[in-house]
């Protein structure tokens, strides 16, 4: 499903942040709600 993205952790002071790093062109922070994952930005 993203297969063009690495998966990371970001270190953070109260644990650590997963995320996915790919693409090209400027950052987009993508935020979801609880009780959301990540997945559910797999179409944009």
């Amino acid at each position: 499903m993203y297969k063009n993205f690495t998966k990371k952790f970001v270190k953070v002071k109260k644990g650590k942040i997963f995320c996915r790093v790919g693409g090209k062109g400027l950052p987009l922070l993508l935020l979801h709600g609880y009780p959301q994952t990540h997945l559910m930005w797999h179409k944009t």
